[in-house]
């Protein structure tokens, strides 16, 4: 019979230590050596150690400087007046092209290439054309990084104010327009509509800078540089700005900053290129 004792389990063979690989050293060319021998006797001499020229930047990396913009406008429009005094406060040099809104130059298959809305202001920029006066106020303060506001929240403020702008201060344009021309005026009901539209809108803003330096805040902004020409040449329209005292002080102030200066007085009349 087999033996009842159990067999002892064998224990597995020893397996031999692997050495531990030498970490390989890179060998330095004859020519890496002439060199660090080279610059160790300059070292030795009190030489100083030659550093390397920093290589030149790729173009792509490099910031882009945009170029001269062109803005083409008519002196006596006021959305054209607000793009020409943020440029004139940014520091930015333009080129202008005059538009005689009044012989059709806006309805030209030229200008409608540029501006399908077929109006004026139209600011030419790098190869692009903007329109809409308020939209190239935030495409300048976003280019040139001026009037843009401190935060995210001041920027939003802005943008507010920039639709409020064109919704109602575009009323006190209408009327300053009628008044001007008064062979393109409508109907007396719709200007008075207007006219009553507008005034609403200088006692809310009366209101408001009550308790606000600025439009949008503390700070001038293009929110300001937005409403600006409408009060500037406003009494074109019969409204009378010191029936408003916190919005006449607001139209002070920001007159008082440098480069700020009446529509008419800014803008030129004809083309003025390289000036």
């Amino acid at each position: 019979m087999a033996n009842a004792k159990t067999a002892k389990s064998k224990k597995p063979a020893k397996t031999p230590a692997k050495k531990a690989a030498k970490p390989k050293t890179l060998k330095a060319s004859p020519a890496i050596k002439a060199a660090a021998a080279k610059s160790a006797k300059r070292a030795a001499k009190g030489a100083p150690i030659r550093k390397a020229k920093p290589g030149k930047t790729p173009a792509a990396s490099a910031p882009r400087l945009p170029g001269r913009p062109v803005l083409w406008a008519m002196a006596a429009s006021i959305p054209s007046g607000k793009v020409g005094l943020a440029l004139t406060m940014m520091g930015v040099p333009f080129d202008y092209r005059h538009v005689d809104l009044r012989a059709g130059a806006q309805r030209s298959a030229a200008f409608l290439a540029k501006n399908r809305f077929g109006q004026v202001p139209v600011l030419e920029h790098d190869g692009h054309f903007f329109a809409q006066s308020n939209v190239i106020l935030q495409y300048l303060a976003d280019t040139y990084g001026k009037y843009a506001g401190g935060s995210a929240a001041e920027e939003i403020r802005i943008a507010e104010w920039l639709q409020w702008d064109q919704d109602k201060m575009s009323a006190l344009g209408s009327v300053r327009f009628f008044r001007r021309f008064p062979d393109m005026a409508p109907a007396a009901a719709v200007v008075d509509f207007l006219r009553g539209r507008a005034t609403q809108a200088l006692d809310f803003l009366d209101r408001h800078l009550g308790s606000s330096k600025f439009i949008a805040g503390p700070n001038p902004t293009i929110a300001d540089i937005a409403v600006f020409p409408w009060i500037a040449t406003a009494d074109e329209g019969g409204f009378d700005i010191a029936r408003w005292p916190n919005l006449r002080a607001w139209a002070e102030r920001f007159a008082r900053l440098p480069a700020v200066t009446h529509p008419y007085k800014l803008m030129p009349t004809q083309d003025r290129i390289g000036g």
